[in-house]
């Protein structure tokens, strides 16, 4: 059996009562399982901007290496460009889903 680790997480409000949606519907048998499953989901999604980063990191190794300057940006804000790329394809993806009804 696989080996489990105990966390405490802080959610905002709005996100709990819409997972609580997914629990009263038998989507999902507890709170543990949703979250194991949406970082699963989580993962996946991010798996293309990890091998973006991996190969950032390669390019800006053989950039210095080579004495080469050809981005202003710095590793950081690559880093925060990606992340806000992400954040931007999720509210495109769900935009709307966590808005209070009119």
């Amino acid at each position: 059996m696989s080996e489990f680790q105990r966390i405490n997480i802080t959610l905002p409000k709005r996100l709990v009562e819409k997972s609580r949606i997914l629990l009263d519907e038998g989507i999902y048998s507890n709170f543990s399982e949703l979250i194991r499953e949406s970082i699963k989901n989580e993962l996946l999604l991010d798996k293309s901007l990890l091998e973006k980063k991996a190969l950032l990191n390669k390019w800006f190794g053989e950039e210095a290496s080579e004495g080469q300057d050809t981005s202003n940006l710095t590793q950081e804000e690559l880093i925060k460009r990606i992340r806000m790329s992400r954040d931007e394809l999720w509210r495109e993806k769900y935009k709307g889903w966590f808005e209070e009804a009119s």
